[in-house]
């Protein structure tokens, strides 16, 4: 029990096997208990084994099910829109919640409608489905369950499968779709930008410009910090606050 969940992460849950083990002992060692009368038949008993010996396994799969499950959203964009889009979550002046597709309620996907403005406020919250007391919690939300597309083509994603696990989305047409804020711990918001490649420096910096970013952000923190892939030119900069 206790090596099942120490190799899938879930070792804290492996206390109960600990405590069946100190239960055990001190049954056997200090009350020198050699076998316990029960009133259970052989079948019975079998039956309890098969669901103790069964049962980290079953824990196992629905916990990672649950944790790693997608948040299935489909965001419609005006037709052929260019520029930012920002997602901000649990707002209650937000749109409504309005879901898609799916049968009898499985399987279905949040509806979220960009306007020209490029951003868009969502009365749904954003569930990160972290299992706190197991430590666990999934780093790629929007993985298979974010989907784009222009109001005029509901039928095919802007760029197929460009869900947000890697920041840089790029059709044989020239649209790209750039990942570059992912909020949600401490405030849910999804930040991505829909543009051909050729106008990447009207939105983000350049190799230059984000050199400088870095050194000045590593000199104020003293701590090493990743280097993103996308950063926001001086233009753009203020999606980074919303």
């Amino acid at each position: 029990l206790m090596i099942s969940f120490i190799f899938t992460n879930l070792w804290r849950i492996s206390i109960i096997g600990i405590i069946l083990l100190l239960v055990y002992f001190f049954l056997k060692i200090v009350c020198k208990k050699k076998k316990i009368v029960t009133k259970l038949t052989k079948q019975q008993l079998q039956l309890w084994d098969f669901i103790l010996v069964i049962l980290p396994f079953v824990y196992v799969l629905l916990a990672s099910w649950y944790v790693w499950r997608p948040y299935k959203q489909t965001i419609i964009l005006p037709k052929n829109y260019e520029g930012v889009v920002a997602i901000q979550y649990d707002r209650p002046n937000g749109q409504k919640e309005k879901w898609t597709g799916g049968f009898l309620g499985i399987g279905t996907s949040r509806v979220i409608e960009v306007d020209n403005t490029g951003i868009a406020k969502t009365q749904f919250k954003f569930h990160n489905n972290a299992i706190p007391f197991l430590g666990a919690k999934q780093n790629y939300q929007n993985k298979g369950g974010l989907k784009i597309y222009y109001e005029n083509d509901l039928n095919n994603e802007i760029i197929k499968d460009a869900d947000g696990k890697y920041a840089t989305y790029e059709s044989n047409k020239g649209i790209c779709v750039f990942f570059s804020e992912s909020r949600h711990q401490y405030d849910p918001i999804i930040i991505f930008t829909v543009a051909n490649k050729k106008h990447y420096n009207y939105f983000f910096m350049n190799k230059k410009e984000k050199d400088i970013w870095m050194y000045k952000k590593q000199k104020k923190s003293n701590f090493y910090i990743e280097e993103p892939t996308h950063v926001f030119n001086e233009k753009f900069n203020y999606y980074n606050n919303l």
